[in-house]
């Protein structure tokens, strides 16, 4: 049985209006000991250490630090104080609220108001989701190892279709190379899925861009279940837009959608330099209700790797607690980039496969089945 987290609290979103004090208060303890150099972000590092004794100095380089630790894990979940993110369990003081139409540059944060925050470095890493015992299929991933030994780095054809190793949550990915070009926009619809039979679980569905080394994300997220001080319902849908680099993260506001709903997730480059460096409008609307969510972001990095769609279930009980229809339907995939249209060629992944779950894709979408 996979573990049910998140409290049944029953609450509509938790919209951020200001930046989250917290964010900027948050500090490592004073007693914390250094911590090993960052490891890339397909690299877990394995350890079972008590979670203070990976607190420490941020990682160098601006690389993703990513730990499996299942003791710091069930700690971290003890505590209240760390994020479900779709990378991992965060630190709270490492995810960053904004409002609609702030915007992230060089680390700092300016409101619509014109005001502007600092973002400390993160020093604690991401923890990765434990591997879940199977609630459903008895498949292995496409690599053959088990969810519980971790594949590192991904295997990418320059400019063509890119696979996922296993790492304790992801069902299902498509994923494409797009180098030697860089991506310059990327729009996609998403249809939200029927609401699952029970709740309790929480479920990411998204598409979006990474940089080669996967250390830095670009994505609109479609969420079902609570995940910490994001959203706190266990039983709605909502999009929220997440930049994720290094080991911080920052979202913009969340907007509850419904199901049988329509999400157009954009996201849009302007003023690049000739290495791929943009400012990125990052936006959401539910086309059926007209609500929406947006904000800008400057990245020093370009995107090459293009996730077209992806499901992932960090906690359930059982299948049960998927979506009823068993169906997650990504439609309407158009990508540009420095040299032009973009047509991709993806591969298919079900690195940690759960409940008969599979995946296929085209160059303009892609269809996850799950067998409820």
């Amino acid at each position: 049985m996979m573990i049910i987290m998140g409290r049944h609290w029953r609450m509509w979103l938790a919209i951020p209006v200001t930046v989250s004090a917290a964010a900027f208060g948050a500090a490592a303890p004073a007693q914390a000991q250094p911590v090993p150099p960052s490891r890339a972000a397909s690299t877990p590092t394995a350890t079972t250490k008590p979670l203070q004794s990976l607190a420490g100095h941020a990682p160098a380089g601006g690389r993703r630090w990513i730990v499996a630790d299942p003791v710091a894990y069930g700690q971290a979940v003890r505590s209240g104080t760390w994020v479900r993110t779709p990378y991992g369990l965060s630190y709270r003081g490492c995810v960053f609220h904004v409002p609609r139409n702030a915007s992230v540059r060089n680390g700092v944060i300016t409101l619509p108001s014109g005001a502007t925050h600092r973002m400390r470095p993160c020093e604690y890493p991401t923890l990765a989701y434990p591997g879940p015992a199977k609630t459903g299929a008895t498949e292995r991933s496409m690599s053959g190892h088990s969810p519980a030994e971790p594949v590192t780095g991904r295997a990418v054809a320059q400019g063509g279709p890119c696979f996922f190793g296993t790492g304790g949550d992801w069902w299902a990915a498509s994923c494409y190379g797009a180098e030697p070009s860089w991506v310059t926009s990327m729009s996609e619809e998403y249809a939200v899925p029927t609401n699952p039979a029970k709740d309790g679980a929480l479920i990411f569905l998204w598409g979006g861009l990474e940089d080669g080394s996967g250390d830095t994300v670009l994505q609109d997220v479609l969420t079902w279940g609570a995940n910490g001080t994001i959203v706190t319902n266990p039983n709605i849908w909502y999009v929220t837009p997440w930049y994720v680099w290094s080991n911080n993260s920052v979202t913009g506001p969340s907007i509850h959608v419904g199901a049988a709903d329509t999400i157009l997730a954009t996201l849009t480059a302007s003023s690049c330099n000739s290495g791929g460096d943009c400012t990125w409008a990052l936006k959401a609307t539910d086309k059926t209700n007209g609500r929406s969510t947006s904000y800008t972001v400057g990245s020093d990095v370009s995107f090459d790797l293009l996730l077209g769609a992806v499901m992932e279930v960090p906690t359930a009980s059982g299948c049960v607690e998927t979506p009823a229809n068993g169906h997650a339907a990504f439609r309407q995939l158009a990508v540009t980039g420095n040299n032009g249209t973009i047509t991709p060629d993806f591969g298919t992944s079900t690195p940690d496969p759960q409940c008969s779950v599979s995946i296929t894709a085209s160059p303009t979408g892609g269809d996850i089945l799950w067998k409820p």
